[in-house]
């Protein structure tokens, strides 16, 4: 299985998300070729700010990251939050795979501005953007809170 394969999941969920009315964002985590956990953005369902895709999926399985550092991998729809970069380099996971980051909300620089403390090997995490971009765009582009960002101009030009 690839990149792709795990992406088409987390974009389920995203569809999920957008036919709730939250932000259309999914996330799955893969450990060893299984997935462990499969999310979306639940922010206005369960009325939790917190409620973001990857931290929801993060909970799910905090014992199974903990016993397996450094070996799973999260594919999100969009590109993690600064909350959500935090809980995955604290989580150890070793992968972050993301399509798209339309609103330069995404967090991943953080990488090379961590304090000392999580500049160690142990909280690295390698990183990848673009996977299935266009149908991630989509799914986001589809909902009335994105629609209202590319209105406010706090998107990047898209063309689909």
């Amino acid at each position: 299985m690839n990149d792709e394969f795990y992406m088409r999941l987390a974009l389920e969920q995203a569809e999920l998300s957008l036919k709730e009315g939250n932000w259309p964002i999914g996330a799955v985590i893969e450990l060893n070729g299984e997935v462990i956990a499969k999310s979306r953005n639940q922010v206005y369902t369960l009325k939790d700010k917190l409620a973001h895709a990857e931290m929801l999926g993060l909970r799910q399985v905090q014992q199974q990251l903990s016993e397996n550092k450094k070996q799973a991998t999260i594919y999100t729809t969009y590109e993690p939050c600064p909350m959500c970069f935090g809980g995955i380099i604290l989580s150890r996971i070793k992968r972050v795979v993301c399509g798209v980051d339309l609103d330069n909300s995404g967090a991943m620089y953080f990488r090379q501005e961590l304090p000392l403390l999580f500049k160690q090997d142990k909280f690295s995490v390698d990183f990848a953007s673009g996977v299935l971009a266009e149908d991630c765009t989509k799914v986001f582009m589809a909902s009335e809170l994105a629609k209202g960002l590319n209105k406010e101009g706090l998107l990047r030009k898209i063309a689909l």
